[in-house]
């Protein structure tokens, strides 16, 4: 079976686009035509902006690459709503949680800067990798099926996170906590949202983690040990939203 790639698209289908009029960008379509070679009646599906993952022939491989649509669209697949926010760290670190904050299905992901911060870049530098972020959680989403991603937007200061979260929804991620993670999620009402708050690699200080305790946001840990900020926002994301897809209705 070949893979059937996906494009992202401005328009749903099926708000007034007539099918034969879908083209792609230049950069779609170079990658269509020049760099995965589909030609004329090969299937591929596109992402519409509603989430609908439509599926595709090509009529011409262009450039601009002409699509048709050939069926019915599919949802995006489901999962439990989870916000992510994570210390500011290095680059490469973000990078991975991006993509697979996307895999995931992690509505959105959020930097944070927090006491223990290192090298915090200004906007413009920040804008690039963030936007960075953005290009690598939308090309995880396209690969795992899904129709929409996060992408972060301006670092936030670490109180003005703790003032935009539900206490009732919000975890905070601490391995001096007795609650294991897992245990805490079953606990909550089927079809809650949830909030994850996982600091850099150093972990948030003591006067964060009383600011989050003040504001009725309990810790969870992810058992003995200290993870990378990495490791602990993939694992939180996969207990959050793969390990509740029951609770979210899927099978």
């Amino acid at each position: 079976m070949r893979h059937v790639f996906r494009y992202v698209v401005p328009v749903d289908p099926g708000a007034g686009v007539r099918a034969e009029d879908i083209l792609l960008g230049p950069d779609d379509s170079h990658h269509l035509a020049r760099v995965v070679r589909r030609r004329a009646g090969d299937a591929v599906e596109v992402i519409a902006p509603s989430g609908a993952i439509w599926p595709c022939e090509v009529v011409d491989a262009g450039p601009p690459a002409r699509l048709r649509v050939t069926g019915a669209p599919r949802p995006s697949p489901r999962t439990p709503v989870v916000d992510l926010w994570v210390g500011l760290c290095e680059p490469a670190c973000l990078d991975l949680i991006a993509g697979k904050a996307a895999e995931l299905g992690v509505r959105s992901l959020g930097v944070v800067v927090t006491a223990r911060a290192r090298r915090v870049p200004d906007a413009d530098a920040w804008a690039k990798r963030a936007a960075r972020m953005g290009r690598i959680a939308e090309a995880a989403a396209r690969q795992s099926g899904r129709g929409t991603w996060p992408a972060p937007g301006p670092l936030v200061p670490f109180d003005h996170v703790l003032t935009e979260i539900d206490a009732a929804q919000g975890v905070m991620l601490d391995p001096r906590a007795s609650a294991p993670l897992a245990d805490l999620l079953r606990s909550r009402p089927d079809g809650d949202a949830t909030v994850i708050l996982v600091g850099p690699d150093t972990g948030f200080d003591e006067s964060e983690s009383r600011m989050a305790a003040d504001r009725g946001i309990p810790a969870a840990s992810l058992g003995a040990g200290m993870l990378r900020a990495e490791t602990a926002a993939i694992a939180a994301a996969v207990l959050a939203t793969a390990g509740r897809m029951h609770d979210a209705g899927d099978a």
